[in-house]
């Protein structure tokens, strides 16, 4: 099948057979989010044979593994047809079956439990994980689970009295009076077998507790782009000849700080003068950031930003492209223009902390509670980037925010109060561990790096990640606030400079 075939509309995913959409998301053209899931739920009978199909095949090489996606899928359709994938996904880790797969075999009570015995059988002894644990789980009375728990006495005598206790059957007594006949009071689990047997002939028996409906929607969002960073550049060309506005754009915006070809960089000029959208224009004035010094690209971005009949969305993007250039009145009046609107306020701002401007300093505090998240977001990166030390604290109020931790933590790591030196920045480091109530691996990382930019902001090599800096990443002193291509990204992607919007 030729990569243009898995390329849709996200907004006309309904028409498309569900296999082609799961094979596009698997290759990475689709993203997974509520329209692909309504694709697939709202039309269950025809959506079910497709999902079993592509289940039952080998897709361990696609770019994209859909597992976890096709399980709360699965889920939301409580159908038994996918017990087979199920007990797939269990013979591959039996020894760490996740509580959303255990969910999921509770969900279809007895019917999971012809198949559970089977892969019980496959299995030496010491080999079966947690599979009786699910077995008993299910809390479905047969007499087929109960011998085989309590076969499993002899195997492992602790965690098969646990699984007892849970499959809470009265039925167990003998075999469990009979255990404790054979071994002695100092026995490690007499006490906790000579239990489980007052609990199981207490006859009060365990009512199994009802599970709450499974909400997939919480978990993806309502709108998302293409994992693209896995997409080849003609792949990601293909898209750009046959996709949405929304995914040209995405396209366009994926291939910011990378190195690009000759064929791609004419295609992206084609679409920025000729695309009939403004968004997508946009983007690619802004993807032309990292090479504005190019006279006929600098000449296109001034026309957008002085045409008054410009769209917002176009102009957006050519004055994040040109904000380190607001010594040109121009470029400083338009992005004045831009945060005047409450349009393109998010934009503007963005062109500001990018231009790291002192004469804007004053606008992203006004916007740290601010009801549009993106907005609340470049105002974030705004108080870091432009070191607004005494703003620093209300930063601390969105380490509890998930939507906006990370970028919490990189701006205060920016603009938290102390003194910036290579001797002082380690002290820092702890400072915003203990303020943000311990870091994750990843996030000390993200910290680690903003450090470092605090570092060559002041004109100082990093500490850090000293390995990755070379001569010609000479930092800038803070007056000129330029960004070297090893530092974070000021878009607030995390990434460093170079691997985003460019050097």
């Amino acid at each position: 099948m030729r990569r243009t075939d898995l390329i849709f509309d996200p907004e006309r995913l309904q028409t498309i057979p569900v296999y082609q959409l799961l094979e596009s998301a698997s290759q990475g053209y689709l993203g997974i989010d509520h329209r692909f899931l309504h694709a697939i739920l709202d039309q269950p009978e025809r959506s079910i044979p497709d999902l079993v199909r592509f289940a039952a095949e080998d897709h361990d090489q696609d770019p994209v593994l859909l597992d976890d996606p096709l399980l709360d899928i699965f889920r939301v359709l409580g159908t038994p047809q996918a017990l087979p994938f199920y007990v797939k996904l269990v013979r591959e880790d039996p020894a760490e079956i996740e509580d959303d797969l255990v969910q999921a075999f509770v969900q279809l009570g007895a019917a999971s439990v012809d198949p559970l015995l089977a892969l019980l059988k496959e299995f030496e002894d010491e080999d079966a994980g947690d599979v009786p644990f699910v077995l008993s789980v299910l809390r479905v009375r047969d007499d087929r689970i109960l011998e085989a728990l309590t076969s499993r006495l002899k195997h492992d005598l602790g965690e098969a009295a646990v699984c007892l206790e849970i499959y809470g059957d009265r039925k167990a007594i003998p075999a469990l009076e009979a255990l404790l006949a054979e071994i002695p009071p100092f026995h490690p689990e007499y006490h906790q077998i000579k239990s489980l047997l007052v609990r199981l002939g207490s006859n009060v028996e365990h009512v199994p507790e009802v599970a709450e409906p499974f909400d997939i929607w919480e978990f993806y969002p309502e709108k998302d782009s293409p994992p693209l960073d896995l997409a080849s550049e003609d792949d990601r060309l293909a898209m750009l000849d046959v996709g949405s506005a929304e995914l040209r754009a995405d396209v366009v915006a994926s291939f910011r700080g990378t190195d690009l070809s000759n064929k791609f960089r004419a295609r992206i000029l084609a679409l920025a003068k000729n695309d009939p959208d403004p968004a997508v224009r946009g983007e690619c004035w802004e993807t032309f950031g990292e090479i504005v010094d190019e006279p006929e690209i600098r000449r296109a971005m001034l026309a957008v930003l002085t045409d008054p009949a410009a769209a917002l969305e176009e102009k957006g993007g050519a004055a994040v492209a040109l904000a380190q250039q607001v010594d040109n009145n121009a470029v400083f009046q338009a992005i004045e223009e831009l945060y005047a609107d409450p349009r393109s306020r998010a934009k503007g701002l963005k062109a500001m902390v990018r231009s790291l401007d002192r004469r804007f300093a004053g606008y992203p505090p006004k916007h740290l509670d601010d009801a549009d998240p993106e907005i609340r977001r470049q105002a974030i990166w705004g108080v870091g980037y432009m070191r607004l030390t005494g703003e620093a604290p209300r930063l601390e109020a969105f380490f509890d925010r998930d939507a906006f931790r990370s970028d919490a933590l990189f701006a205060y790591a920016l603009a938290a109060p102390g003194d910036t030196s290579r001797s002082r920045i380690r002290s820092l480091l702890k400072k915003v561990d203990e303020v943000a109530g311990g870091l994750t691996p990843e996030e000390e990382e993200l910290v680690k790096i903003a450090l470092d930019q605090r570092l060559m902001m002041a004109d100082m090599k990093p500490v850090f990640f000293e390995e990755d800096f070379d001569d010609e990443d000479e930092p800038q002193p803070a007056v000129s606030n330029k960004v070297g291509r090893n530092d974070p990204c000021p878009c607030g992607s995390g990434k460093k400079y170079k691997k985003c919007c460019g050097a």
